[in-house]
């Protein structure tokens, strides 16, 4: 029986990967956690995510926990999801811990997760996943660098415990750095693909999916080893859209300035789509 992921999907974050999530989440011999992000990697390795890793699980467990409990003609899936949320719900985790979770899976199951805390993981923690499994398939969706941090700042912005207020990054009042970590693909994306072997690693972009999400459901599956797999809903839904309010010119040209090393480095990966994106925000 499986007791680790056969692929994992590192982000970036706000780039389609709860869409990647809902595309594969009912597929017959695919298993995917019933919460989308685990953040066990990055809880054990990296500080800020020890912090609010434990606090996002519980949130999530809560939340689905009670979602499943109203329903009093529980069917097996449902009665399945509770064991996998009563083994999730512990304040220890380990690689027992982790390794538990893919024990709920058939035995043929390929087994993955979607967790985008962990594009920007450090190389003690990347090590810890490749020796739980050598052969793992690694999956990165990248977007535009300035569309992804906006789309991070303003799902900040709408947290009521978090206080971000636009326009003061725009006048130049508050640092971006806190904003702009997710989308370091210079620095993220070598460092793992440095443990990967190259067949195993495979970049996508945010405007794949948004032009042509069976073209990329259907890549994804021949990459993760399920070529015949077939889409359980409608892919072209959005997930997560949010509101399309205008980003400030000035909190614009802040961007394009402390993001031009992204794309700089995306345009050796693509070397066609990075001048359009760039187009479109000097224009």
């Amino acid at each position: 029986m499986t007791s680790h992921p056969d692929f994992i999907c590192i982000g970036a974050q706000k780039a389609a990967t709860s869409w990647l999530y809902n595309a594969f989440r009912w597929v017959p011999g695919i298993f995917l956690p019933a919460l989308k992000e685990l953040h066990y990697f990055s809880q054990v390795h990296c500080e800020d995510a020890a912090q609010y890793a434990p606090k996002q699980r519980r949130r999530r467990i809560d939340q689905f926990r009670a979602y499943h409990l109203a329903n009093k003609k529980r069917n097996a899936y449902q009665e399945m999801v509770l064991r996998q949320l009563d083994h999730l719900d512990t304040e220890t985790v380990d690689d027992d811990w982790y390794r538990g979770i893919f024990e709920f899976a058939n035995p043929n199951d390929i087994c993955g997760e979607i967790c985008p805390s962990y594009m920007t993981m450090n190389m003690r923690g990347i090590r810890h996943l490749f020796q739980m499994n050598p052969l793992v398939r690694i999956i990165v969706i990248v977007r535009d660098p300035v569309d992804r941090a906006w789309s991070h700042i303003r799902m900040l912005a709408k947290a009521e415990h978090l206080d971000v207020d636009i326009d003061k990054l725009a006048k130049r009042r508050t640092p971006l750095t806190p904003y702009i970590n997710y989308t370091d693909y210079a620095s993220s994306i070598p460092r793992w693909q440095h443990l990967t072997m190259p067949d195993r690693f495979k970049i996508l972009t945010y405007d794949q999916v948004a032009s042509d999400p069976r073209a990329v459901f259907d890549e994804v599956a021949r990459f993760i080893g399920l070529p015949e797999a077939q889409p359980t809903d409608d892919l072209s839904k959005g997930v997560f859209t949010g509101s399309q309010s205008e980003m400030p010119d000035a909190l614009r040209k802040r961007l394009l300035k402390q993001l031009a090393p992204q794309y700089e480095y995306l345009e050796t990966v693509f070397p066609d789509l990075v001048p359009q994106w760039l187009a479109r925000h000097r224009s």
